[in-house]
C-alpha cells in the first residue's frame, strides 16, 4: 500500500502507486489513470513521471479525485507539488514546513530527521568532527569556542544532543565521541531544500573568511573563463574526481587537527540569446 505521507516528490508518489496499482492489475495502464483522472491524453501522467511536465492546481485536483486521496491528503499531495515546483529557496522552505505539520504525527510519515535536520545549521557538521578531535570532556564552553566562529555554549550542547540522536556519533565506555560512520554524502542526485540552505550558509562563511583568516591557513581562489557546454561538463567530471581524491586522502588520516570546509563553485556568470553567439 503506497501512503502519500512516504514521499516528499510527487513524481516519486505517482510512479510508485502507478507501478502498485500495475502489479495488482495489469490492466492498469496510463490511458486508464488518466480516464479516471479526467485528462484528454493518457501521455500526460508519463510525462509528468518523467519530469518532462509539471502539475498545476488544476491537475492536482483531478489526481487527488482519481487516486481517491482524503482532505489531509489532498492538501498534503497539493504542498509536495508546490514544494517540488519551487523556484527559490525561501518559497520551498515555506512549503517544506506545511508538509512536515501535515505528516505530523502520522504513523507512517517519513520526512526523515537525518535526511533534513543534519544540514539545517551549519555547525552541526563541524561539531561532527570537531567532538572527535577534540579532548573537551564534555565541556562545552570549550566545544563551542572552538568552532570557528564560535557559537554559544547552549549551541554547541544542543548540537551534540542532535548528533547522538541521529546516530551520527556516539559515546564510548570511556566518556569520549566517535563517529558511528565515517563519511557521509547526500548523493548527486539529493536535491532537499536543508542541503541548499548548508551550501548557502558554507559560501558565506568561505566569503567572511577573507577577512578572518590569514592566507597561509586559507586557500581561496577564482577563475573566470569562456566555456561551451561540453567543456563545462568535462569539468564538473574533473571537480567530482578532485572530491572523491580528497575523500581518499582524508579516508587515511590518522593525525587530523582542525576541522576545514572545502567548497567547490562553478556558476554561469553570462546568458547570451539564443542565435546571438559570435
Amino acid at each position: 500500500m503506497v501512503s502519500i505521507y512516504d514521499y516528499t516528490s510527487y513524481r516519486e508518489f505517482l510512479c510508485d502507486y502507478y507501478t502498485a496499482q500495475k502489479e495488482c492489475s495489469p490492466s492498469f495502464s496510463y490511458q486508464v489513470f488518466a480516464n479516471k483522472a479526467g485528462f484528454k491524453t493518457k501521455t500526460f501522467i508519463y510525462k509528468v513521471i518523467k519530469g518532462e511536465k509539471a502539475l498545476s492546481r488544476g491537475s492536482v485536483l483531478k489526481i487527488s479525485k482519481a487516486l481517491k486521496l482524503k482532505k489531509r491528503e489532498i492538501e498534503y499531495f497539493e504542498a509536495m507539488v508546490h514544494f517540488n515546483n519551487a523556484g527559490s529557496i525561501d518559497e520551498k522552505e515555506f512549503y517544506f514546513h506545511r508538509l512536515q505539520s501535515l505528516s505530523k504525527n502520522h504513523r507512517s510519515g517519513k520526512i526523515r530527521k537525518n535526511q533534513y535536520t543534519y544540514f539545517d545549521k551549519w555547525y552541526y557538521v563541524v561539531l561532527r568532527e570537531l567532538v572527535t578531535l577534540l579532548d573537551w570532556q564534555e565541556d562545552y564552553s570549550l566545544l563551542a569556542k572552538a568552532v570557528d566562529p564560535p557559537i554559544t555554549t547552549k549551541q554547541a550542547k544542543d548540537a551534540v544532543t542532535l548528533l547522538v540522536e541521529l546516530g551520527l556519533i556516539k559515546k564510548t565506555a570511556k566518556g569520549q565521541y566517535m563517529q558511528v560512520q565515517k563519511n557521509i554524502t547526500t548523493g548527486e542526485n539529493f536535491k532537499s531544500l536543508l542541503v541548499q540552505k548548508f551550501q548557502k550558509n558554507t559560501i558565506s562563511l568561505a566569503l567572511n573568511s577573507l577577512d578572518r583568516h590569514k592566507k597561509h591557513i586559507r586557500d581561496i581562489s577564482s577563475l573566470t573563463v569562456g566555456v561551451s557546454h561540453e567543456s563545462f561538463l568535462r569539468i564538473r567530471d574533473e571537480i567530482k574526481s578532485f572530491r572523491e581524491k580528497i575523500v581518499e586522502i582524508i579516508h587515511g588520516e590518522d593525525g587530523a587537527d582542525r576541522v576545514y570546509q572545502i567548497n567547490f563553485q562553478a556558476f554561469p556568470l553570462s546568458q547570451i540569446p539564443k542565435g546571438k553567439k559570435r
